[in-house]
């Protein structure tokens, strides 16, 4: 029996037309609060325009969470993304003359040319080696073709 295998697993499943679970999800709950807050309000006060306005904020908020694509990310992806950034992550440091701000940094420069020469003299001694491991095969290749030949 052969089974149909999808080809793009990373793509959510969308429920009606274009929209997904997720997205359904977070539109339905800022409507449902800017409605809460709709009928709630306009029980006690008179609304105007800009009441109305601020309380569709709820649900433009949701509707950007929603159906906002930062660089191909979702809002919510870009925001936590840039939340570690900015929490987890140490800042740059840029070094100054002028100012007040001292930055030190300490290198080992000495050491590292120490470990240069060390490094650079093994290889050169597995340079040696190499060269000496082939000619002397080279040496032995041409011994074997002369004893073949004769």
């Amino acid at each position: 029996m052969q089974f149909k295998v999808p080809q793009d697993v990373q793509r959510e499943d969308t429920i009606l037309w274009f929209i997904t679970l997720r997205q359904l999800i977070f539109v339905l709950i800022g409507g449902g609060i800017s409605y809460a807050l709709y009928v709630g309000l306009s029980k006690i006060y008179e609304l105007n325009g800009i009441e109305l306005f601020a309380i569709l904020i709820p649900f433009l908020v949701a509707l950007a969470f929603a159906f906002l694509r930062i660089r191909g990310m979702s809002l919510m992806m870009f925001i936590l993304v840039c939340a570690e950034q900015f929490i987890f992550r140490p800042g740059r440091r840029y070094w100054s003359q002028e100012g007040n701000i001292l930055i030190s940094m300490t290198t080992r420069i000495s050491s590292n040319k120490k470990k240069d020469v060390k490094a650079d003299n093994k290889s050169m001694m597995e340079r040696e080696k190499l060269k000496n491991l082939a000619q002397m095969l080279d040496g032995e290749k041409a011994k074997q073709k002369s004893l073949t030949s004769s």
